[in-house]
């Protein structure tokens, strides 16, 4: 690969679907080591383009939204499982109710009533010519208004009373509580922001799992009703967030729409589109997950950037990029591993996350490709996948009682590979970050084979990726200054 190739691939770099994302030090009995303070002067980057702090908030938010699909659709994989041996309807209703608000209110702590009202009004935010900042207009509509009611709570989503399911719930209001506190920092939208998003957010979790329920149990009804009320959540939340934020649209005429409804939408279906799978009961069910994951991606780099433009001594910049892409794919590794060897722990094959997870394993092979060419990429990929295999190997022996292998070396390896690369690289330090993800995955594959929770264990391995991503993204930066500008 010649230096104009390696610097055309790694533009293109951000547009890679990696996915996932940072660490939540709340729910863990051990916490993930903090990344290195970045500058906050107005001269960002410098010494530190991958850890700017810019970097750091981009990067905690990809961890969070990317994890949220992934404990999301172990929510719902647990309802559908739980439900589908229910009695089936065709028109009953949801057996509880959603909550979204078509208002910038801050919605009831417990529970609001959404009324979403089509074909009577459109609302659409367009671009100011003059100010460069979204305006809303409202477009009549010139059919007659028809309107629909639902209700759903805010707050955690009820456990079915397996212990994963219990696990999983706490574990994605966890994430939802950190997502909340990481939003309402002063370099984001500000205390008051918190107030009205966790009760939105978690509505909208909430009406995913009405949905799932609906699907499971063939209620048609109750899926258009818990659809609608996605609907009208994802206005609700764009409004919030415009609110707070002039440079997040609410919706934009373009196409695809570039505000926070649309990126909601985009969000949402491809949610839906894996509990469809996930009741469907779909082999390949985890394609759609991480589909899911990739869309949401995006959506944390339209939140960052316009956060970055309310603060002067913020920029987006290519080391930044560069952060992103690695944290995502290093979060969907923990997620994906996490999967596979949770299937693999009771015997199963686990071929589509198996599949899923030598994918992901592909495209860190594509960090490397476009840093250190060819060569280096090979000798990565074959580490990567030794390691990856050994994880398998240890979840088949924990189910069959047989001699697990040792991973405890995992870390230096992959510390030495990239030391190797480049002098900027600490090798000491990825070997140290790397280890503790290697650690974290085999104490959630002991939890899996014990048949306890391990959602939460597998929230605590994860955390330690955004670490791993920001070390070994500054080092990579570091060493081609010209390339990767803070």
């Amino acid at each position: 690969m010649t230096a104009r190739t390696r610097l055309a691939a790694s533009a293109a770099l951000a547009a890679f679907a990696l996915t996932a994302a940072s660490c939540s030090t709340k729910l863990s009995t051990r916490s993930a080591p903090t990344t290195t303070v970045a500058p906050t002067t107005t001269v960002v980057g410098g010494s530190t383009p991958a850890q700017t702090k810019a970097a750091d908030y981009r990067a905690q938010v990809t961890y969070l939204l990317l994890e949220q699909i992934f404990l999301l659709s172990r929510v719902t994989g647990g309802v559908v499982a739980a439900r589908s041996s229910a009695p089936l309807s065709s028109s009953a209703a949801p057996s509880a109710a959603s909550t979204a608000t078509t208002t910038t209110a801050a919605p009831a702590a417990t529970a609001t009533t959404t009324t979403t009202t089509t074909a009577a009004a459109s609302t659409t935010t367009t671009t100011s010519a003059a100010s460069g900042l979204p305006t809303t207009t409202s477009v009549p509509a010139s059919a007659a208004a028809s309107t629909t009611t639902t209700t759903t709570a805010a707050g955690p989503v009820a456990p079915l009373g397996a212990p994963n399911d219990a696990d999983a719930a706490s574990a994605l209001d966890h994430n939802s509580t950190d997502l909340t506190d990481l939003l309402s920092q002063p370099q984001g939208y500000g205390a008051s922001f918190a107030a009205d998003f966790y009760p939105l957010w978690t509505t909208r979790n909430n009406s995913f799992v009405r949905y799932a329920e609906a699907k499971a149990t063939r209620n048609a009804a109750g899926a258009s009703s818990a659809s609608a009320a996605l609907a009208a959540n994802a206005i609700s939340l764009a409004q919030l967030f415009h609110s707070h934020n002039q440079y997040l649209a609410v919706t934009t005429v373009s196409n695809p729409g570039t505000g926070v409804a649309d990126e909601l939408t985009v969000d949402n279906t491809a949610v839906v589109a894996f509990i469809n799978s996930q009741a469907a009961n779909t082999p390949t069910a985890i394609n759609d997950v991480v589909a899911a994951a990739e869309k949401m991606r995006h959506t944390s780099d339209v939140l960052s950037s316009a956060a970055a433009k309310l603060d002067p001594a913020q920029f987006l910049g290519t080391a930044s990029n560069l952060r992103a892409a690695v944290t995502a794919a290093l979060v969907e590794h923990a997620e994906l591993a996490g999967s596979t060897t949770a299937l693999l722990g009771t015997g199963q094959t686990a071929a589509p996350e198996s599949a899923a997870l030598d994918a992901n394993t592909a495209s860190l092979g594509n960090v490397v490709i476009v840093n250190f060419f060819d060569q280096a990429t090979r000798v990565f990929n074959a580490i990567w996948s030794n390691y990856v295999n050994l994880l398998r190997s240890y979840a088949r022996a924990k189910s069959s009682g047989g001699p697990t292998p040792n991973l405890s070396g995992v870390g230096q390896q992959v510390g030495g590979f990239f030391g190797h690369q480049a002098p900027t690289i600490n090798p000491s330090l990825i070997a140290s970050d790397m280890q503790q993800v290697v650690d974290g995955l085999v104490a959630v594959a002991d939890a899996q084979a014990a048949s306890g929770p391990w959602a939460t264990p597998l929230r605590v391995a994860t955390g330690f990726t955004p670490k791993l991503a920001s070390d070994l993204s500054e080092g990579i930066a570091e060493a081609y200054p010209t390339q990767y500008a803070p």
